[in-house]
């Protein structure tokens, strides 16, 4: 039989190369309790326009629709979170346009910090890279196991 693969064993080179080790990627979104959390305090409003409906027997379409509205888009912005981490780095996507990928060969590191506004605080997760270029993380949707993946691949600092 004259083929490609016995062309290959003749010559002793393979045909194809495989790698020894390579973990599947990880995708992570939005963890269910932030679901719960924005879009179950965004829902305060049609609860209490329909108790109101209920108790006038008056109904507005229009607070209907906007009270339906508010988790709606809150859940559709939730669902657009994604974060995916392989061997060779990591890939964000959210709603306002900060999608990127970078190999973990370019982070130099990962640095929390509390920001203050109003009367709270958060925290903001920024990747430093070593061309001096700095992205914004937002990982307060995502599983807390996210930060912990994170730190074991790249250097972090709080």
């Amino acid at each position: 039989m004259v083929g490609p693969r016995c062309q290959a064993d003749v010559v002793g080179q393979p045909l194809f190369t495989v790698r020894s080790y390579m973990s599947a990627p990880r995708t992570f979104r939005t963890s269910p309790g932030s679901y719960a959390a924005l879009c179950g305090v965004l829902s305060v409003p049609l609860v209490l326009w329909v108790w109101a409906a209920l108790a006038r027997s008056r109904f507005d379409f229009t607070a209907l629709a906007v009270s339906l509205a508010l988790p709606a888009v809150a859940g559709i912005w939730l669902g657009w979170f994604r974060l995916q981490i392989d061997d060779s780095g990591l890939e964000y996507r959210d709603l306002f346009g900060r999608n990127f990928k970078a190999s973990f060969s370019e982070i130099a590191f990962l640095k929390s910090r509390v920001i203050s506004f109003g009367r709270g605080s958060g925290y903001e997760w920024m990747l430093h890279l070593h061309d001096g270029r700095r992205l914004r993380l937002n990982l307060k949707p995502f599983p807390r196991e996210v930060y912990g993946l994170l730190c074991q691949r790249i250097r972090c600092h709080s």
